[in-house]
């Protein structure tokens, strides 16, 4: 597997997960107290800090205190950067409508050669 497919699939693991998936929509609003998104998602607030941690530690948040307030917002680049993967790394300008082509996405996708 390359590189880029390992980052890929890195971030595929933890958009995979409900509540970070959730955030991560509360958060393309925009910026958002943690207190704020535990009541939005009703969670508690360390379950939301746990989760927030793995989000910054993929790099796909900001946060910044403010007093006793922390505050999150999303990572623009970080999705760039995501979304650029998926067109390298799947390369969705060869798909066309033929079976051949879906059957070789397919491959890719289960890590077979194409």
């Amino acid at each position: 597997m390359t590189e880029n497919e390992e980052e890929l699939l890195s971030y595929i693991k933890i958009l995979a997960d409900r509540s970070k998936y959730k955030i991560i929509l509360h958060l393309m609003k925009g910026q958002e107290c943690v207190c704020v998104l535990a009541e939005k998602l009703n969670l508690e607030q360390t379950l939301v800090s746990h989760h927030l941690r793995k989000l910054r530690k993929a790099g796909l948040i900001h946060d910044r205190k403010i007093g006793t307030w922390v505050y999150c917002s999303l990572n623009k680049k970080a999705f760039k950067k995501m979304k650029d993967l998926f067109r390298r790394v799947l390369n969705f300008n060869s798909i066309t409508s033929s079976p051949g082509s879906r059957n070789r996405v397919c491959r890719r996708l289960q890590g077979g050669k194409l």
